[in-house]
């Protein structure tokens, strides 16, 4: 079934054009086929138009009596408009909608083509209610999102105080709406003191907390960038910051997107700061690996430093090997499953087969040493 024209704005552009009406049908726009299309997808498709949309429509007799009458599997009556315009006549709001500031997501970044600036959205934070809201000119328009955005972050501390009460002991540093490069839509991103947790909404039970859509544990996660992006220009930037991951299938990149310079800011100090704290609270991470030809342990400590040693039942028989971290000239990898540690000294440079990917042990290595350095007082 077609997407329907249920509204008319007046004065907006769909009014100016004087060729649309309440009823049509939207074929396609831009060229892009809406015939079988989903309400999220139509919205999508409307996202993406440039400065100049293409609609193409077809009028559906008597609309009212269309979804009355209408029966499954048969396709809608098509019909040419009325000779008369009928526009939607000025009425008193009947209709309200309410959305609660309780996390919701408040942007300006996903709105319909807008060369006047008046536009922004509010989503709840279930995400099953949105409302674009058109104010009578750019300052009014930038007062109510701020508005918004000011009585909803004030809400972030009983937000935090929910998501405690689903899981006891669960330290939220902070959280807030992003966007993911290549996504239109927003995820929920809460960052605990292990890891960046991603959700599609506001987690409501211990399981859906539990379970998020993805999981980015801190210690193996890296800022990579965090600025203005390339391609924007001074009028609209586009804000954002890049994380790098070490994974057991390889180095991951992601770019998010967010709306403000304050929500760049705390994301990308928190990110960083999360990361040296993930390092201090974990302290020590082994895993299995082969050197010389003999089955061992490696640890890794952030203050012991290095250690290979052989195991037995779960306990630390014979140690083979133990390098501090000032010791360590230089680190890389195959990006397959050799890692390279270079102590210097009649040993020079070791080879561990880790029997898997090395990035997770490297990116490890290196939150270790970065969170040393930070103790020394050498970061900002």
């Amino acid at each position: 079934m077609p997407i329907l024209i249920s509204k008319i704005f007046k004065g907006l552009a769909a009014d100016q054009t004087e060729a649309l009406y309440v009823g049509d049908a939207i074929l396609s726009v831009n060229g892009c086929d809406l015939r079988e299309a989903t309400h999220d997808e139509a919205v999508q498709a409307l996202k993406k138009t440039g400065k100049e949309v293409i609609l193409e429509v077809k009028y559906i007799k008597e609309m009212s009596a269309f979804f009355k009458s209408a029966s499954p599997g048969v396709p809608p009556v098509m019909d040419s408009p009325p000779s008369t315009p009928q526009k939607q006549p000025d009425t008193a709001l009947t209709e309200t909608r309410t959305i609660p500031l309780k996390m919701c997501h408040a942007t300006r970044k996903q709105c319909p083509p807008d060369t006047e600036d008046r536009y922004f959205e509010v989503v709840s934070a279930d995400r099953k209610k949105s409302v674009f809201l058109r104010a009578k000119d750019p300052a009014m328009a930038q007062s109510w999102y701020n508005a918004i955005q000011k009585a909803s972050a004030a809400l972030l501390s009983t937000v935090k105080d929910d998501l405690r009460a689903l899981q006891p002991g669960l330290d939220i540093r902070h959280i807030g709406w992003i966007i993911e490069q290549g996504s239109e839509r927003a995820v929920l991103a809460v960052l605990t003191d292990r890891d960046l947790m991603l959700y599609s909404s506001l987690p409501e039970s211990r399981e859906s907390l539990n379970s998020p859509d993805k999981s980015h544990p801190l210690i193996t996660t890296r800022l990579v960038h965090s600025g203005p992006g390339k391609s924007s220009s001074v009028q609209d930037s586009e804000l954002t910051f890049g994380i790098r991951l070490g994974t057991k299938q390889g180095v991951e990149t992601h770019l998010f997107h967010v709306d403000t310079a304050k929500d760049l800011s705390t994301w990308s100090h928190l990110l960083v700061e999360g990361c040296h704290n993930a390092a201090e609270l974990i302290q020590e991470v082994t895993t299995a690996c082969s050197w010389n030809g003999q089955q061992c342990m490696l640890s890794v400590h952030i203050d012991n430093g290095f250690s290979l040693f052989t195991e037995e039942a779960g306990v630390r028989r014979h140690i083979l090997l133990q390098q501090p971290f000032e010791r360590l000239r230089m680190s890389s990898d195959d990006g397959v499953r050799m890692i390279f540690l270079d102590f210097g000294g009649p040993e020079a440079e070791i080879q561990l087969d880790l029997h898997a990917c090395p990035k997770t042990i490297v990116f490890i290595i290196h939150s270790f040493l970065s969170a040393k350095v930070k103790r020394l007082g050498l970061l900002a």
